[in-house]
């Protein structure tokens, strides 16, 4: 589940694209470890380029993609499945940008409110 909030001014404008964030916490094991040592969490973009389907492993990543990585973290090939549902926090109503994994309306009912699609 990833949701999309009003970004605080002072993050980097790389982070607030058009003023929003999106938060996400991994359920992957590395990436809890990763931000628990580092104390902080972790930024990062989706390893896939838009519209382009998701990589399954590290060596499937988009070669452009990869030329600007400075390394890669490989955690071993990804579970697959649906992505993540991605829902937009404005307001009185949740607004569902994109379908995933967590059915939207089970989000709406967890937040207490209607829903918008």
């Amino acid at each position: 589940l990833t949701l999309v909030l009003p970004a605080r001014p002072e993050l980097p404008e790389p982070l607030r694209p058009e003023g929003w964030v999106g938060l996400r916490r991994s359920s992957h094991p590395w990436a809890q470890a990763l931000a628990a040592a580092l104390g902080r969490p972790v930024t990062a973009t989706s390893a896939n380029l838009a519209g382009a389907p998701a990589p399954s492993s590290a060596s499937a990543l988009d070669a452009g993609l990869r030329a600007g990585l400075a390394f890669v973290l490989d955690a071993g090939p990804t579970p697959g499945g649906l992505p993540s549902t991605v829902v937009r926090l404005d307001g009185a109503r949740p607004t569902c940008l994109r379908a995933g994994a967590v059915p939207f309306p089970a989000v709406a009912a967890a937040l207490g409110r209607g829903t918008e699609r």
